[in-house]
């Protein structure tokens, strides 16, 4: 019997690791978050920015109603648009995604604004956001630091 539980955690840890970046809600399939990667922040500041990309696989509407973290009290939901030639960014209440679609949460688009940072966010580092919503259960997500500095490919 006590070899039949290794083997479950062995393979709880397997499967897990195979998933790393891929979040679903609670014990359903109905919320997936992938590709959750935060931006390192710029020295002296105390700011970043969060980005992912958020699928309802449910047959209902979802809404994104806030985030937290420990690494920060204040996180928002904020978004780029364009209004004559000048983008503008705006915190939002709230994000809807219409059921079977996707958000995507990008730089010049809709991200969360981490203010207030306890300490610099570092890149490959790690951190936990947990994501609110307005009628599904919460979900923390691993957010991988990327650096500020991102490498450029050379073609000859």
């Amino acid at each position: 019997m006590r070899n039949i539980f290794l083997v479950l955690i062995l393979l709880f840890l397997f499967v897990n690791s195979a998933f790393a970046g891929t979040v679903f809600s609670g014990q359903n399939t109905e919320v997936l978050i992938e590709n959750s990667f935060a931006r390192e922040s710029i020295p002296g500041t105390s700011i970043s920015s969060a980005y992912m990309t958020i699928s309802n696989l449910s047959a209902k509407d979802l809404r994104l109603i806030s985030a937290s973290s420990t690494v920060s009290d204040r996180i928002e939901i904020h978004e780029h648009t364009m209004a004559n030639g000048l983008m503008r960014m705006r915190q939002r209440d709230h994000v809807d995604i219409s059921a079977k679609d996707s958000m995507l949460f990008q730089p010049s688009g809709f991200h969360l604004m981490i203010f207030d940072l306890k300490q610099p966010l570092k890149a490959k580092e790690n951190i936990i956001i947990t994501l609110h919503f307005d009628d599904q259960p919460n979900i923390d997500v691993n957010y991988i630091i990327k650096g500020l500095k991102q490498k450029k490919h050379h073609h000859h």
